[in-house]
């Protein structure tokens, strides 16, 4: 938290890397942090007995990926269908591609080993490429 970043243990490629936090979820996670006692170790999320979330590649956990679970669980609550933990990287990617970040920048924070897969995660919309060719004079 006093670096404002998160660290990544745990990343697909084993590659341990931190990425900066927006404002907004420092916002969010400074009052779980402060509850916590302002530690400078461990775990952020924590499943309801108080322990961390267990990997998942390590271990086979009875009822499935609780992640994954939980956020279809969100999803179905809120009525969207047909989209994955994972969408959220697309998600993501695509939306920094609008807000003109760089692409060494995404592949950097988004632990892509190459460019070619920053541009297979992200997409513009018809909304942006509009805006786009219209500056055009």
């Amino acid at each position: 938290m006093k670096e404002g970043s998160i660290r990544l243990n745990h990343t697909k490629n084993a590659i341990i890397r931190s990425v900066p936090m927006h404002p907004r979820v420092m916002d969010v996670l400074r009052p779980i942090w402060e509850k916590q006692g302002q530690p400078t170790t461990g775990h952020v999320f924590l499943n309801r007995f108080g322990k961390p979330y267990q990997d998942t590649r390590k271990a086979k956990i009875p009822g499935g990926n609780p992640i994954k679970n939980q956020h279809a669980t969100a999803c179905k609550r809120a009525g969207i269908e047909d989209f994955t933990v994972h969408d959220w990287r697309h998600h993501w990617a695509s939306h920094c591609v609008m807000a003109g970040i760089d692409l060494i920048t995404i592949m950097n924070m988004g632990g892509w080993k190459s460019l070619r897969m920053v541009q297979r995660y992200s997409s513009v919309s018809v909304d942006h490429m509009r805006e786009s060719i219209n500056k055009l004079s």
